[in-house]
């Protein structure tokens, strides 16, 4: 709570809340199920320490990523929010969005094609298509290269897309402001996964200049009770870490 109210406090812009709470397929593992849940009472615990703080000054966005959201799943994944909101005290289910990554996925390509500027913004290694990047610092693929030459959005590019659906939720929860911006905090269950948000918030930042994403990246351990956390402001390129 001290670095996201340091962060809140820094910014003078209307600002959302956005929690990307959870990340995953259907039918839900029971590992992920139990992430997704102790994510939840976390989310929930933190929705209310923000609002003893700042009383009701920040509207906040809980949202959940699922790979395979469609007409077939919606029942299953209803029943999930409804299961995962039980007992919550700060967010309800009529709260939750729910993000389909397939139609992020595709958003994603449909942008490589007309945005010459977002598409130049790689380099193809062996197949893969990497974030350029003076100190090489990505070594994670943005996405694959088919024959034709054609980027095929993976995880870092498909973050890109949320996170421009993210900005338009936040525009549409303070009735399309245009200074609007966004404390965006996601919780990453593996440390691979940590590092692909962190790739996807760099490739946003890149292509959009006029970014409003201020990003908190937690990957929080509960077999060992650790936290790494990464965070950095919308106008820069650096990050920086804490270890709680």
């Amino acid at each position: 709570m001290t670095l996201v109210n340091r962060q809140l406090d820094n910014l003078t812009q209307p600002t959302v809340i956005v929690l990307e709470i959870a990340h995953f397929t259907l039918p839900i593992e029971a590992q992920n199920r139990e992430w997704a849940e102790r994510n939840m009472k976390f989310a929930n615990q933190f929705c209310g320490e923000i609002i003893k703080k700042h009383q009701h000054k920040f509207k906040i966005i809980p949202t959940l990523l699922l790979n395979n959201l469609d007409d077939d799943n919606q029942q299953a994944s209803d029943e999930f929010v409804d299961h995962l909101v039980k007992g919550q005290k700060y967010i309800r289910k009529e709260s939750v969005r729910l993000v389909s990554e397939r139609n992020l996925k595709n958003r994603a390509f449909k942008a490589l094609k007309k945005n010459s500027k977002l598409a130049e913004s790689f380099i193809t290694i062996d197949g893969k298509a990497y974030l350029k990047d003076d100190d090489y610092q990505h070594d994670l693929a943005a996405g694959f290269v088919n024959d034709d030459g054609k980027i095929i959005p993976r995880c870092g590019l498909i973050l890109t897309s949320f996170l421009n659906t993210v900005a338009k939720f936040a525009n549409d929860k303070l009735h399309k402001k245009s200074d609007t911006h966004v404390l965006f905090i996601s919780f990453s269950e593996q440390f691979h996964e940590y590092q692909r948000v962190r790739l996807g918030v760099d490739i946003y930042s890149r292509t959009h200049k006029d970014a409003v994403i201020h990003p908190i990246v937690i990957h929080w351990s509960y077999a060992i009770d650790q936290c790494l956390t990464s965070f950095r402001k919308c106008d820069t390129q650096e990050w920086h870490e804490e270890e709680l």
